[in-house]
């Protein structure tokens, strides 16, 4: 299965690897306690500490809540936590723009740290399932809404579902699941996962 993997664009290249080691000693974690808890292997998470491999948009969430960080944070000086009262405003264009495998996100509200929920538009190009990397799976719950265009949602127990403008869906996360563009055009979506080291736990045990 192909890899999201994660750029920022317009900046420069952030030392992710370098970020998840100091963060992982900060917790006092090896990196077989880190291994166990994320169900990511020691090997992968040396190469990602070295910076001999980039990490996986699905691994870096699971890595933030091992971690106890915002995914954001690996990108960027750790912001403002989540308390009584505080908000985040995300203006047009003001997200971080990253770009993967699969599609071109924004991440957006990224001042905030431990948050549950991760919010981000991203446009889909790819018009087919291998174009898109095949499935992927994340633990949590994901929260889709068209935008623009057209999109078709593949996922391991169900048909391809079509979408269309002012469409939303809501499932379950560890659902392998991929999205592919439905015109000749890209899909703009709103998408909103929220990150589940228990259901993870459960899907493994």
């Amino acid at each position: 299965m192909a890899q999201r993997i994660m750029t920022v664009q317009g900046k420069t290249s952030p030392r992710i690897g370098e970020r998840v080691k100091s963060f992982r000693k900060d917790k006092g974690l090896s990196l077989s306690e880190v291994s166990r808890q994320s169900n990511i292997s020691e090997a992968t998470l040396s190469r990602i500490e070295n910076e001999q491999t980039l990490v996986s948009a699905a691994n870096l969430y699971i890595l933030s809540q091992v971690l106890d960080v915002d995914i954001t944070a690996f990108f960027e000086d750790a912001s403002k936590p989540i308390r009584n009262g505080v908000r985040s405003i995300a203006r047009k264009n003001q997200g971080i723009e990253l770009e993967t495998a699969r599609y071109k996100a924004q991440v957006l509200c990224t001042d905030l740290s431990s948050k549950k929920m991760h919010p981000a538009i991203d446009t889909i190009a790819a018009r087919t399932l291998d174009d898109a990397g095949g499935y992927n799976a994340h633990p949590g719950e994901e929260y889709l809404y068209v935008l623009k265009g057209k999109l078709i949602l593949y996922s391991e127990h169900y048909a391809p579902l079509l979408l269309d403008e002012t469409d939303s869906i809501y499932f379950d996360g560890t659902m392998g699941h991929a999205y592919v563009s439905g015109s000749s055009i890209p899909a703009q979506i709103l998408v909103i996962t929220t990150t589940d080291l228990a259901g993870l736990d459960d899907k493994n045990g």
